[in-house]
């Protein structure tokens, strides 16, 4: 870079030939973005002290190659152009203005300048794409896939997606902040919150560039909506909330700084609890075991563990597995009973499930009590992280299912009871993959970690392949909460295949019933598939190259999320009932579950209890696959801010 540098000095100062296009490029190919750098601190040095004719013209040569850089390199940071760009027009602006007088030649010297000019509006174009194949593809992920996570993955495989524009030669940008205030007009609120997300993802794309034009017409778009949405001080009052969204979008286009970086803001954009009132507080400190509990459930005084990652704070899983006389197995999977502490239809429940699921954070939050966390829970930490989690040495309310399981894997007897347990030890995965490995002296706990890999080995048999592959390749590393991570060994795999049998067969005691439950749905659009393949081979026959191909393998292996219906199977696990009840302290819809367990299990239910349930699960349903599209964005935005403040 040093020799370009040199070489490129020289020529600016008439001491020397112009670098080959070939040489120039080449060099470019290993770090484009560190040769933009220095073609532009040589422009701008002799710009500082140019007075001759000759020298523009050759700072007007230099510009080219950028034109050429831009045309041949899709890693360039195009955002940081635009800004270098605009500070190098203000400086032509300053020499016209203040150094015109040194010129020998003043009106040809303006000319030149005018010529700068025109140059580097060339090189501001070309930051935005004009192609509408590309155009075609990246619009058909945002107007019909609508998955930010697939979307950002695509803006990394090919950058100048972001910039591309369509055949009426406006941006994908404006048209995403026209589609954005639409939403906002109609009211209609989940559009208007993934069209919110997409703009922050677009604006934190490194090759983002939005050009003066763009700009002008992008910011006068949202000025007219603003201007409609308060033309009486009662539209203003009303429209509040709006009319802050779209100010605060202003600011962001215009580079300014926002306070829609705290979470409270975010929190409320997109419509996510991040604090709980202190009714909820008080309940959640003062819940306990009861004596009527003691009296009325069955105490489980088998060996139990949990296993969970090295940081866990809500214990809501725990595990026993011994050999019975008959050379069957007993299987325990025992789970923290939200329900054993509080009624279905107190308020800290329904907030529990008008939140959806815990929240996972990429940075930390400050709480209302000055904590510090990366969770949003679904319960405050009293009860979540204490009373109502599996901790070691205390007795806690669950509800336990218990699997007889022969030798050749089938479920010979199976019975869920509303337990008290007390977990005997609590391990982590890394403790148990070591004891599966080289055993343990505490024989007790080895015994039950070996009976727990034979299970596994049983059911691996049982369930062998009925699910999907594409699914279980997604799926091993997953960061859904919502979903059942697919592990394939160790004791991540013992916890996976307990959690499955237990939402497999208690889905499949709902419906060989015919009694109403909220199974986790899944299911693969041929359809969709076909329509992304041809927009995909349109552009691989067009242009070939190793980024298409990678494309074409991504979208290849594109997979739709499960959500939550009264009916229907799981494709992606190959099974005919599944449902989510194996994590009652963290997910909204195990609650909901283990309800229709107290009514349709625990008791025999009649006619009317189960209209009843069946009418409160349908709108537990909406509810819930409602919030789960704004909780991704607001994680996915949080981020971007968090990393903005950074």
């Amino acid at each position: 870079m040093k020799n370009i540098e040199k070489s490129l000095v020289n020529f600016v100062k008439g001491k020397g030939p112009m670098i080959s296009e070939e040489a120039f490029c080449n060099h470019a190919t290993k770090d484009a973005n560190g040769t933009i750098d220095i073609l532009f601190k040589v422009i701008n040095n002799e710009l500082d002290l140019v007075t001759g004719l000759e020298s523009l013209e050759r700072v007007r040569e230099l510009l080219k190659c950028i034109n050429v850089l831009l045309s041949t390199n899709d890693k360039i940071d195009r955002k940081k152009l635009a800004r270098k760009i605009n500070k190098l027009d203000e400086k032509i602006d300053q020499i016209e203005l203040e150094n015109k007088n040194k010129f020998h030649d003043v009106k040809n010297a303006i000319n030149e300048l005018e010529a700068v000019r025109e140059e580097l509006d060339g090189i501001d174009e070309q930051t935005i794409v004009k192609d509408t194949k590309q155009y075609d593809l990246i619009n058909y992920l945002v107007a019909e896939k609508k998955d930010i996570t697939y979307i950002e993955y695509t803006f990394n495989k090919m950058p100048s997606l972001v910039n591309a524009k369509d055949k009426e030669d406006v941006s994908l940008f404006r048209n995403i902040v026209k589609n954005y205030i639409k939403s906002i007009k109609d009211e209609d609120y989940e559009k208007s919150l993934y069209f919110s997300n997409l703009i922050s993802l677009i604006m934190s794309q490194r090759s983002f560039s939005l050009n003066e034009n763009e700009k002008r017409k992008t910011l006068s778009l949202i000025y007219s909506s603003i201007d409609r949405l308060s033309v009486k001080k009662s539209y203003a009052k009303k429209n509040k909330d709006k009319i802050e969204w779209l100010t605060s979008l202003i600011d962001t286009i215009k580079g300014e700084e926002t306070k829609d970086t705290r979470i409270e803001l975010l929190a409320n954009k997109y419509n996510v609890s991040v604090y709980f009132n202190e009714d909820i507080l008080e309940k959640a400190r003062l819940v306990k075991i009861t004596d009527r509990d003691k009296s009325t459930r069955m105490l489980v005084d088998d060996y139990i563990i949990t296993i969970d990652g090295d940081n866990a704070v809500e214990i809501d899983d725990a595990l026993s597995c011994r050999r019975l006389a008959n050379g069957n197995y007993l299987l325990g999977v025992h789970i923290a009973s939200v329900l054993g502490y509080f009624s279905y239809h107190d308020e800290i429940v329904n907030e529990a499930i008008g939140r959806g699921r815990s929240i996972y954070l990429s940075n930390k939050y400050q709480t209302n009590e000055n904590d510090y966390n990366r969770t949003i829970p679904l319960f405050p930490y009293e009860f979540s992280a204490k009373t109502g989690s599996l901790i070691t040495g205390m007795p806690k309310l669950a509800r336990s299912y218990f699997f007889e399981i022969d030798s050749t894997g089938n479920i010979v007897d199976e019975t869920f009871q509303k337990t008290i347990i007390c977990s005997n030890r609590q391990t982590t995965y890394r403790e148990i993959d070591k004891i599966l490995k080289h055993g343990t002296k505490d024989k007790e706990l080895q015994d039950l970690v070996f009976n727990l890999q034979s299970v596994t080995e049983l059911l691996d048999k049982r369930y062998k392949d009925k699910g999907d592959q594409f699914y279980e390749n997604i799926k091993a590393s997953t960061t859904d909460p919502a979903d059942l991570r697919v592990q394939r060994i160790g004791s991540e795999r013992i916890v996976y295949q307990a959690m499955l049998l237990t939402g497999n067969r208690v889905a499949d005691f709902f419906a060989d019933r015919d009694y109403p439950c909220l199974y986790r749905v899944h299911s693969v659009n041929q359809k969709d598939s076909k329509k992304l393949q041809t927009l995909i081979d349109n552009l691989t026959k067009t242009y070939g190259g190793d980024q298409y191909n990678k494309l074409y393998q991504l979208i290849e292996g594109i997979y739709p999320k499960g959500w939550y219906d009264i009916e229907g199977s799981h494709d992606g696990l190959g099974l005919d009932h599944y449902c989510h009840c194996t994590s009652a302290l963290r997910r909204a819809a195990d609650i909901v579950v283990e309800h229709a367990l107290e009514v349709c299990y625990d008791v025999d239910p009649k006619d009317k209890d189960l209209v009843k349930l069946e009418e409160e699960i349908s709108k537990r349903k909406s509810e819930i696959n409602n919030k789960q599209n704004p909780i991704d964005w607001f994680t996915k935005d949080y981020k971007r801010a968090y990393q903005k403040r950074r």
